[in-house]
């Protein structure tokens, strides 16, 4: 009897921790005989109603646009030109257009070429005159990005761009094996008349030398005989007496 009032004593005397964990324990052994008994091994059918049901699919439609040929005045007389009237015209990619934007035309001149079994190159010079550059088959020249060194040949390059192939021919001084210009007519006888004038004066100049040097005798013979007249002038200057001087005249003495 002592043990049992021990016992209640103490379970009366439990703690509210001790309660809440005696309740939890209770619930878990109560849920664990309700599934040994079947709880949830079943799930009844629900009927959806037939507010949710969903709307029947529509019949296929006629596309309202039609195609491209229901509209040929678009082509004819387009709308973003000025005179409504159809231009042709490139289409580019993004990239296209960016690499165009800085490019120009190919005014180039090829001065030479470079053909090795490692290297083919082809030597560019502006038209307008600059600094030459060299461009390896497959790279772009600078200040035309939209041009590619394509093929190198000796006396070619080739080049493609947006607007198809351009070929550079090797600029020359003349064409070997080519016979010489023929000369006009006037210009062989102007080269005549001068080359009859060349002589002439060529002939005339020794009798020239010789004209100057007797000039030059006689004024050398006159400027010996003006000498020695102004020294035959001397000498009879020396001669003549000089005047008699003459008393000077002062106040008279008393």
């Amino acid at each position: 009897m002592a043990v049992e009032r021990s016992a209640a004593s103490r379970v009366l005397q439990a703690g509210p921790l001790t309660w809440l964990l005696a309740a939890a324990c209770g619930w878990a052994l109560l849920l664990w005989l309700l599934a040994l008994f079947g709880l949830g091994g079943r799930i009844g059918l629900v009927r959806a109603p037939t507010s949710l049901a969903l709307p029947a699919a529509l019949p296929a439609q006629a596309d309202r646009v039609g195609p491209l040929s229901d509209y040929p005045q678009a082509a004819q007389r387009p709308l973003f030109t000025q005179d409504r009237r159809p231009r042709a015209f490139l289409a580019a990619g993004a990239d296209a257009a960016v690499a165009g934007a800085g490019s120009g035309e190919l005014d180039f001149i090829l001065t030479g070429t470079l053909i090795t079994p490692t290297v083919r190159l082809a030597v560019l010079q502006p038209s307008a005159g600059g600094d030459a550059q060299r461009v390896r088959e497959g790279s772009a020249p600078e200040g035309a990005v939209g041009w590619r060194l394509v093929e190198v040949q000796p006396r070619r390059a080739v080049f493609e761009g947006s607007g198809g192939q351009m070929t550079l021919d090797l600029r020359t001084f003349g064409t070997p094996g080519a016979p010489p210009s023929a000369v006009p007519a006037e210009a062989t006888a102007v080269a005549a008349q001068n080359a009859a004038a060349t002589a002439a004066d060529a002939a005339e100049h020794p009798a020239d030398d010789a004209a100057s040097a007797q000039q030059a005798d006689d004024i050398r013979r006159r400027i010996e005989a003006r000498r020695a007249q102004l020294r035959q002038g001397g000498a009879n200057a020396d001669d003549v007496p000089p005047p008699p001087s003459r008393p000077m005249s002062g106040p008279a003495r008393r």
